[in-house]
């Protein structure tokens, strides 16, 4: 047995396989930040130091707590560096199955090619852009490539020591790839596999033969799976359900027919989704999301061009792509076994402990087995009658792939900049907070979170991000979405609940609520004072039925604080959103000479808003101190909106009400509002 040539490694295609997956990937990866739980993942980091992701992970994968500790101290909270690293992994983890394929069917580097730039392309795993949370699952399925790759070369070697460093090696990055992830424990029967194949293309025994050959050179592979059974279930003493043996033996026992059908059909769902859905059921689900806002679909195809000349510039350079090159004539068959045991095996240590592979949340638990389903796909487009047939079928699993990625990403990055301009905005309006006070958000883009949360590491990051020396973390303020049953925790005064994950807690308090509404894109964020507000037509009812319980005075009145750049990205232009917080903040410290100057300064600009509800605070600055040019200038572009004069007569006439302006004032307010 010879391992491949250095040449046929690191050949020409490697390049191709950067420059593909690099145009893909790389114009996100530099404009991406946080996305979802990445954010808990930096609060803690940075006022806990990297220490704490040893707590964090120490009831389930005690490994991706030293995982996160060197990535946090090498590389702080900065978004830029986690998804390069999660780029690298995937560009490692697909040019180790290049190398791998190489030794396994050696001299069909066209298809080896193939396989490789579908398995960095595969579209099934959306998580991606959650680069931090993540970047554990992206090395492990680097490492477990590389793992079965230097198994190879273990049994390929001839000199001891190589033979012994291979393995060694092998045995290392295996027990870290399950380390980091226990459920890719399935990839060992892959192992195993490859190992067969090996052995197969080099000896002409019997196939019963052959398996004893492979086993017994897998034997001291077996080191990988035994050792890491061993450790978990009898030396470690997890506290998470989520990854606890007994308890999902505890569940077996209780109710094994319901628990063996409820496997059954995960793990029937888990192939179709991994192998099969995922090559085009995820184009559909982010084609379906155009209508979210993604605005950049010049830039897709931009994307989509530079790929197309990519591939072309490869068929070029391989001009025996389709030809010359003899496939082994028991690829395809192989292929297809390959991957189809490897995807069924993958599948089953996921639904065993009770989760599932779909292409949503859970599509995480589907990259494990990406390779294996980029290899029965290939194995499968090998039966297709004619040469011209298949490539244009791979062509377009490669440009749905890529699509899929680039939508995924587009969307992606319009949540990331309307959270950016939301707590910018914000900040503008908000010098400080309360400690324990309770935020109610409203992003533009509805609830862009998986629970009634409303990301309160982001309020938190920006006006308690001190260091403290306290474990869990806590959330100084909370932050909650206005779900049907938090608006009615909040109606029916429900006081206070303590919640947490991992390392950090709070404390929501039902009772002391500051409301921050954006109810379009096009909308500027508005604080609402309880006692002083009005509606906007575009604000739904459950956000209306709580303004009044909004306590503004959970607002401090202290040095302002700007977002950090890291997390936030720089300060936006000071537009009409920027003069409206400010006016609106000077209207809550009742500054009105301050008010009418903000006021003065926006109108000379000509600035005005999308939506009228935002003329209310230079309403009141004008109003109250009788500046009747400017009040009547603003009454009469908005006297087409009945909705917004009808709140403004209502708010003047109403008992109680913050905004009583003088007589002269008031009567044109009626004039123009009261009809």
């Amino acid at each position: 047995m010879s391992m491949p040539s250095i040449k046929k490694v690191f050949s020409p295609d490697v390049l191709f396989l950067f420059l593909i997956s690099a145009i893909v990937f790389l114009p996100y990866a530099i404009r991406l930040t946080y996305y979802l739980d990445d954010w808990y993942y930096i609060y803690d980091g940075i006022v806990a130091g990297p220490n704490i992701f040893h707590s964090m992970f120490s009831v389930d994968r005690p490994i991706r707590g030293y995982f996160f500790d060197v990535f946090f101290s090498l590389f702080g909270p900065y978004p830029l560096t986690y998804h390069l690293g999660a780029y690298f992994w995937r560009l490692a983890a697909g040019v180790g199955a290049f190398w791998l394929l190489n030794i396994i069917w050696d001299g069909n580097n066209r298809i080896n090619f193939l396989i490789s730039l579908l398995f960095i392309l595969y579209p099934g795993y959306s998580w991606w852009v959650s680069a931090i949370e993540y970047q554990p699952m992206a090395a492990s399925l680097a490492l477990q490539i590389f793992s079965i790759l230097f198994t190879l070369l273990s049994i390929q070697a001839v000199e001891p020591v190589l033979k012994i460093f291979y393995a060694l090696v092998a045995v290392i990055t295996g027990w870290t790839y399950i380390a980091l992830v226990d459920y890719a424990i399935g990839a060992e029967v892959f192992r195993f596999l490859c190992i067969y194949l090996l052995i197969s293309h080099n000896v002409s025994e019997r196939i019963l033969k052959r398996i004893g050959f492979a086993f017994r050179a897998w034997i001291p592979f077996s080191a990988i799976p035994l050792g890491f059974v061993i450790w978990r279930v009898f030396l470690f003493e997890g506290g998470r359900k989520t990854t606890d043996i007994e308890f999902y033996d505890s569940k077996f026992i209780t109710a094994p027919v319901d628990y063996l059908l409820k496997m059954g059909s995960d793990f029937y769902y888990g192939i179709l989704n991994a192998g099969v859905n995922a090559w085009f059921k995820q184009l559909y689900y982010r084609l379906i999301e155009v209508d979210f806002g993604v605005p950049a679909l010049s830039g897709i195809l931009v994307l989509l061009v530079a790929a197309a000349l990519a591939w072309m510039g490869y068929l070029w350079m391989r001009r025996d792509f389709f030809g010359g090159q003899g496939l082994l004539q028991t690829m395809p068959r192989e292929a297809l076994l390959l991957g189809f045991i490897s995807l069924s095996f993958g599948v089953l240590p996921v639904v065993v402990f009770g989760r599932s592979i779909n292409l949503g949340i859970y599509s995480h638990y589907g990259l494990p087995v990406s390779f294996a389903a980029a290899i029965l796909l290939t194995g499968l487009i090998c039966y297709l009658p004619s040469r011209c047939l298949q490539f244009v079928v791979i062509s377009g699993f490669l440009v749905a792939a890529a699509l899929t990625h680039s939508l995924l990403g587009e969307k992606t990055l319009v949540l990331k900049n309307s959270l950016e301009s939301f707590w910018w905005q914000a900040a503008w309006r908000i010098p400080g907070f309360r400690p324990d006070s309770t935020l109610v958000t409203l992003y533009p883009h509805g609830q862009i979170v998986d629970d009634d949360l409303g990301l309160p590491e982001a309020a938190n990051l920006i006006y308690f991000p001190e260091p403290r020396e306290e474990t869990p973390v806590r959330f100084l303020v909370s932050i909650i979405m206005p779900t049907e049953k938090n608006v009615e925790y909040i109606l029916m005064g429900k006081q206070k609940k303590k919640q947490g994950y991992r390392t950090h807690e709070m404390v929501v308090d039902y009772g002391n609520i500051v409301v921050l509404t954006q109810p379009s894109p096009f909308s500027c964020v508005r604080v609402i004072d309880g006692n002083n507000f009005i509606f906007s037509e575009r604000d739904s009812n459950p956000i209306r039925r709580i303004f009044v319980h909004s306590k503004i005075e959970n607002i401090r009145m202290i040095e302002d604080r700007n977002p950090p750049v890291f997390a936030f990205g720089h300060e936006p232009e000071h537009g009409w959103c920027y003069y409206f917080e400010k006016v609106d903040l000077a209207v809550q410290q009742s500054n009105w000479a301050g008010a009418v100057q903000l006021g003065d300064q926006a109108l000379a600009l000509g600035l005005a808003p999308a939506d009228p509800v935002e003329w209310f605070p230079f309403v009141q600055a004008y109003a109250m101190t009788e500046n009747v040019e400017k009040l009547k200038n603003i009454l009469t572009q908005t006297e087409s909106s009945g909705f917004f004069n009808e709140q403004i007569c209502e708010v003047i006439h109403r008992a109680g009400s913050k905004f009583s302006p003088p007589a002269e004032t008031r009567d044109l307010l009626e004039e123009y509002s009261c009809h």
